[in-house]
């Protein structure tokens, strides 16, 4: 994570010993997040509460934080949601072991997706809302029917 400038945060809850260094106090700021996303390069999410030890610097996100961020990158990244992919299980009486034996993607990866543990590709989500939104394509795929 690269620094940026940051602004400490209005609302300080009680402080926390700093668990890196165990002599500072984690204080709250609010920063920009930069990641770097294979599709997209670097990414920046502005303005992310975070603590930052007074001390040695060490930082932490905390949920409000990485919930902030998983939703700007979502957003950003167009990834199909959980509950699109629900959608995509509950509409062809899918299990999830089912819609990988269909679709090739790995029942664990679905079930991350699925709990929000992992966020699709660009490519994983247009082609399941393509499937969701083309019945046809769905039993082609389900069926390995190519012939036009």
């Amino acid at each position: 994570m690269n620094h940026h400038t940051a602004t400490p945060s209005p609302t300080a809850p009680s402080a926390q010993p700093c668990f890196e260094c165990e002599n500072g106090v984690m204080l709250p700021i609010i920063e920009d997040y930069q990641t770097t996303l294979k599709d997209l390069g670097e990414v920046t999410v502005p303005n992310v509460p975070m603590e930052r030890c007074n001390l040695c610097g060490d930082t932490v996100i905390g949920d409000q934080g990485n919930r902030l961020i998983d939703e700007h990158l979502d957003r950003i990244t167009q990834a199909i949601t959980s509950e699109e992919i629900r959608v995509f299980l509950e509409k062809y009486q899918l299990t999830q072991k089912s819609a990988s034996q269909i679709t090739g993607l790995g029942e664990k990866n679905i079930s991350r997706w699925l709990s929000g543990k992992m966020r699709p590709s660009t490519s994983v989500s247009n082609f399941l809302r393509l499937l969701i939104a083309d019945e046809k394509a769905f039993e082609r795929l389900k069926l390995r029917n190519w012939a036009a």
